[in-house]
């Protein structure tokens, strides 16, 4: 008896070590049941409940002043309560990712996508049939961000395959897998909320933020400043090396340094990332090519592990690195950055002028710019009560707004929110 119980603990042994030596090869020959599996039976669309029916005397319209002028808000009755379990708890898995507007036949037309890849638009709920190795990881994982090439969406998301936590690119529509970082190492300490997901249109090439995703890992954080590894950095991806069909986009690391960048945007040829710190040092950048911003060196926060103690330097330039614009301590847990309507543009009088969402802050923030836009004059956080994910974009990555200037943002309470400037001056 103990001698069969040796020799079934042997097996199970040189098992294991044969699944962590070939996990890619393995993970492959999976693929191909599962994939005769799908064709087989398919998997059938299922649509999140989604109450239709709510009246609007319930939804959100409030009107909130600004230091110089009104903000009057709205809630969009066709979202309200997307994100809602039957029994009206909040299901992280149905957040957005993204959300998109456009104008047709001269209406408005949002789409929202979540991180469980559904897309809900006016007229209806859908599923993209997202690939095995999807993972939510505890929920806090799925897509984490959404960008177009040729009006087709393309997803990063949080991918899970044997013995290998990681994230991939895969294209919604024909959901195929075109591109992917490497293995995260300390799985244990895995924590997919800190893993960017921001992109941007950047003449031939999409700019996409990969973050450093975990609170208490060093060794993941030390991985921002590996230029061998992907996480912790802004990543350039060839836009014609994806449409040629090629499996292997050209990709390369544009800058490093990051913690956990959540918005990217551009003005004229600035370009504008904004960037969650640990306990403190949210930041603002402006991102040079092959620049570093000094994650996990230096930092204007200080670790989770110690909170009493500024444990990281804080002065970048003086350790060879590039110095955010703007720090906000304590954290306001900044989330999304896009540029301003012309409306605001015109109203301050000046093009550097900047929109960001925040989690904890739960406000929207407007960023003023010096001329030469190397500065930040001033900024106000207009208080919205809730908290703030993503604002509308075209499918270029610029700003989606309205001829008045109103603007949509999601909120993580299961809300879009159509925001509109009262600008009057004397």
């Amino acid at each position: 008896m103990f001698k069969t119980l040796v020799k079934y603990l042997v097996v199970f042994l040189i098992s294991v070590a044969v699944v962590y030596q070939y996990q890619g090869h393995i993970d492959k020959l999976r693929l191909i049941p599962v994939g005769l599996i799908k064709l087989i039976f398919p998997e059938d669309r299922v649509e999140p409940t989604i109450d239709k029916k709510i009246s609007k005397d319930k939804l959100t319209s409030e009107t909130l002043n600004a230091n110089s002028f009104e903000v009057i808000i709205n809630e969009v009755d066709y979202f309200a309560g997307y994100n809602k379990n039957q029994d009206g708890s909040l299901n992280s898995q149905h957040k957005s990712a993204a959300l998109y507007g456009s104008h047709l036949d001269n209406k408005t037309s949002l789409e929202l996508y979540t991180r469980d890849g559904f897309l809900i638009t006016k007229n209806k709920t859908s599923k993209f049939n997202l690939p095995r190795n999807y993972d939510s990881h505890n929920t806090q994982g799925g897509i984490r961000g959404i960008f177009f090439i040729n009006k087709d969406p393309y997803a990063y998301m949080a991918t899970k395959k044997i013995g290998c936590q990681n994230m991939s690119i895969i294209d919604l529509n024909k959901i195929i897998k075109i591109f992917e970082t490497d293995c995260l190492p300390d799985y244990k300490a895995v924590h997919f909320d800190g893993v960017g997901g921001a992109s941007m249109h950047n003449e031939g090439n999409i700019l996409l933020s990969v973050g450093t995703p975990t609170n208490s890992s060093q060794i993941i954080r030390n991985l921002a400043q590996n230029n061998k590894s992907y996480y912790g950095k802004i990543i350039s991806i060839n836009k014609a090396s994806i449409l040629n069909n090629k499996t292997k986009p050209i990709v390369k690391i544009y800058t490093s340094g990051h913690r956990n960048p959540q918005g990217i945007a551009k003005i004229n040829d600035n370009i504008f990332s904004s960037e969650h710190g640990p306990h403190g040092g949210d930041e603002l950048n402006i991102l040079n090519e092959n620049a570093n911003y000094g994650w996990p060196i230096a930092s204007y926060g200080t670790k989770y592990e110690s909170v009493a103690s500024a444990s990281y330097k804080l002065n970048h330039k003086k350790n060879n690195f590039k110095e955010p614009i703007l720090q906000f301590t304590p954290s306001v847990a900044i989330s999304d950055l896009t540029n301003c309507s012309k409306q605001l543009v015109e109203y301050y009088n000046r093009e550097g002028c900047l929109l960001a969402t925040t989690l904890r802050d739960t406000s929207l923030v407007v960023i003023l710019l010096s001329d030469d836009f190397s500065r930040v004059i001033g900024y106000e956080k207009i208080d919205f009560g809730e908290r703030l994910r993503h604002i509308a974009k075209q499918k270029n990555s610029e700003l989606f707004h309205e001829d008045d200037g109103s603007i949509y943002i999601t909120s993580d309470s299961g809300k879009v929110l159509k925001v509109t400037f009262s600008l009057i001056k004397d």
